[in-house]
């Protein structure tokens, strides 16, 4: 499993109408015909800052390229582009490619937990 964010910021004054398209759009297929998996997304935002949180099963290129072709998530991002900061172009794989790797967070660490069994 990996896990990855990305980062882009929206107008001022456009946060609940931000919040409420994140929240409410229909969940794209979660595997890839290849067999890479989208195992879960989270959304976090604060002051105009928006954070996509996203852990997958395979390759991270393949599952942002199957993610771009679901109807849900075009939409999505359409509705999107009037609220950022910063204009981008995801009408083209280049494009796309260009704000993912523009928007893409360092990955710094992860801790997870172990718990061992008790009795036995």
């Amino acid at each position: 499993m990996e896990r990855h964010a990305i980062c882009f910021k929206v107008k001022p004054g456009s946060e609940e109408t931000v919040r409420d398209l994140l929240a409410n759009y229909s969940p794209p297929e979660w595997t890839t015909p290849d067999g890479a998996r989208l195992l879960g997304t989270s959304v976090f935002m604060q002051d105009g800052l928006v954070v996509r949180f996203v852990e997958i099963d395979g390759s991270l290129p393949r599952v942002m390229a199957h993610l771009a072709r679901q109807p849900a998530v075009q939409e999505l991002e359409r509705k999107l582009d009037e609220f950022l900061v910063e204009p981008r172009d995801m009408s083209s794989p280049d494009g796309a490619r260009a704000f993912f790797q523009k928007a893409l967070m360092d990955h710094v660490t992860t801790r997870v937990a172990v718990f061992e069994e008790q009795g036995a």
